[in-house]
């Protein structure tokens, strides 16, 4: 288009081939771009649909890009992808984030691609640890201000250092090393987010360390959205209200029978990433839905349609 500044080649970062034109455009990709200046641009649609939902263009190992959880920063970083003609991959995004045009040569840009692998390896080899000390730090973050931390703070907090003092010999930049280590740590589930400022809280992770095989080991997500669709069918069969913590605890489970939760007081205790993630909400102290829930029941609802159909037409 040509009211977009030059393409730039630092920012071809990932594949340009794009597919998926018969798979129609993601409706969550196509409403977000709507408040951004690619508004009615359908192949910045496409591209976008392809990182917001990749297993419906065929890519089913690809992590999805959650829009709901964009900070400003962040969002920016996509604009300025899909205007260079590329997917906005969390690969993509993370490799922009240390790769700025106008800060970085292409030889610089290579080492910090180099170390940010390194770095990687020595988060995924020891996450367990990092993730307890980092999700303990944030813990009493609350506890003490009843909010979270900001990113920076985590990262410069003595626990951190002293992590990765051990781990690399120093603390790295936080431009490159900061990204890849709190991915890593919110995709296990040791922390969550969302783009409000100092949304940062524990995780799914953080809560059921010490419960193992007693409670369900399934992905954070899974249990985000099992509860909340269980939530849905609670409130549709009594009146709209919301079930209790203990009701919960006591009665649902994940695919292989296992509960959810170890207790009422467990449940209460997650609640807070539950939120941050747009699982469930509350709403006059009753347990609803949240928009990430309605999101996630729509797409599923729409696979399940376009599975039929294609069933029908065999």
């Amino acid at each position: 288009m040509n009211d977009h500044p030059t393409r730039d080649r630092s920012l071809k970062l990932s594949t340009v081939i794009l597919k998926g034109r018969l798979a129609g455009i993601d409706p969550t990709a196509e409403t977000w771009l709507a408040a951004t200046s690619l508004a009615g641009d359908r192949d910045a649609a496409l591209r976008l649909s392809r990182a917001v939902d990749p297993a419906r263009y065929g890519i089913g190992k690809r992590d999805r890009l959650d829009l709901a959880r964009l900070d400003p920063e962040m969002s920016e970083r996509v604009v300025r992808l899909l205007i260079a003609g590329q997917v906005p991959t969390l690969a993509a995004l993370s490799a922009a984030e240390i790769c700025q045009p106008s800060t970085a040569t292409d030889a610089t840009c290579a080492l910090h691609r180099a170390e940010r692998k390194q770095l990687q390896r020595l988060v995924r080899a020891d996450a367990d640890t990092l993730g307890d000390e980092v999700a303990c730090m944030i813990g009493e973050h609350w506890a003490a201000h009843d909010m979270g931390p900001t990113w920076q703070e985590v990262w410069n907090s003595e626990v951190c250092i002293q992590w990765w003092v051990h781990a690399y010999g120093e603390l790295p930049d936080f431009r490159i090393g900061a990204n890849p280590t709190f991915v890593i740590l919110e995709r296990l589930g040791w922390i969550a987010s969302n783009r409000s400022p100092r949304s940062l809280c524990t995780g799914r992770r953080f809560h059921t360390r010490f419960f193992r095989d007693h409670v369900s080991g399934a992905a954070p997500a899974t249990i985000g959205y099992l509860l909340a669709h269980q939530v849905g069918i609670y409130r549709r069969l009594h009146g709209g209200h919301g079930p209790q913590w203990a009701q919960i605890a006591d009665t649902i489970t994940d695919s292989k029978g296992v509960p959810l939760f170890f207790n009422a007081h467990d449940g209460r205790a997650q609640q807070r990433w539950l939120i941050t993630q747009g699982w469930i909400r509350l709403q006059d102290n009753q347990l609803r839905r949240g928009d990430r829930a309605k999101t996630e029941s729509r797409r599923r609802a729409g696979l399940r349609k376009r599975t039929h159909t294609i069933t029908q037409a065999a």
